[in-house]
């Protein structure tokens, strides 16, 4: 097994030593009156921050229904993106969450593609949710053919293909359509010569194989040294 990338390594170690920031309002003090008022006069990392902390609440009341409707019509891309998008499957009603996904990923305005949109419709095993991800999906397998004969990238972060994007893909369609299919199509890479590659594919179906492992024990190492 090869080592670990370096961007890989680097990116274990932040995961393992960073730090929560700080919440601009006191924690439990999440009322919707209180963030409805506030909201307004937050500046855009005050709202990240909050909606970063607030999504970590294990316990939900009405208050944070609602506070979650005041960000379905309120938050922007940034905020979804990097803050809260999981919250959004402890909305009571799954249907409209869901479609509130599907509208997010079709108008989304990041330069980059909506991954983190399309991971979270596949948690939430939604039929409705295929059709959205499908053509991202087909698009990611087209461009991997590429590896036949051009070879495997020197960087599988930010090169010339779709590596991430197609486990991401992958792995949502596989939660909403359980085929074989699509995890097959994920399978064939735990052999993958890149260590970077062969974690995507087991992290996408769930399997913790000797890749995961092996940046298990890292990323414990990391902590222990925090």
């Amino acid at each position: 097994m090869s080592d670990i990338d370096p961007k890989g390594v680097e990116l274990i170690r932040r995961m393992a030593t960073a730090t929560a920031p700080t919440c601009p309002v006191p924690k439990e003090d999440w009322s919707y009156s209180d963030v409805r008022a506030r909201w307004a006069t937050w500046s855009e990392k005050d709202r990240e921050d909050f909606c970063r902390e607030w999504s970590r609440k294990r316990t939900w009341n009405s208050d944070d229904v609602q506070i979650l409707e005041l960000l379905m019509a309120e938050a922007n891309d940034c905020v979804w993106q990097y803050a809260c998008t999981q919250t959004l499957l402890k909305h009571p009603n799954r249907e409209r969450a869901v479609g509130f996904l599907i509208d997010l990923i079709s108008n989304h305005r990041f330069q980059h593609e909506p991954l983190n949109y399309i991971q979270v419709l596949g948690m939430s095993r939604h039929k409705l949710g295929a059709e959205a991800v499908r053509p991202f999906y087909e698009k990611y397998c087209r461009a991997l053919e590429a590896e036949a004969t051009t070879g495997v990238p020197e960087d599988v972060f930010f090169g010339p293909l779709p590596s991430h994007g197609f486990f991401v893909a992958a792995g949502a369609m596989f939660e909403i359509c359980g085929s074989p299919e699509y995890e097959l199509a994920i399978r064939r890479y735990f052999d993958h010569p890149n260590e970077q590659v062969r974690w995507w594919a087991e992290n996408a179906l769930g399997v913790e194989g000797p890749t995961t492992m092996h940046r298990n024990e890292l990323f414990k190492k990391f902590r222990a040294e925090k």
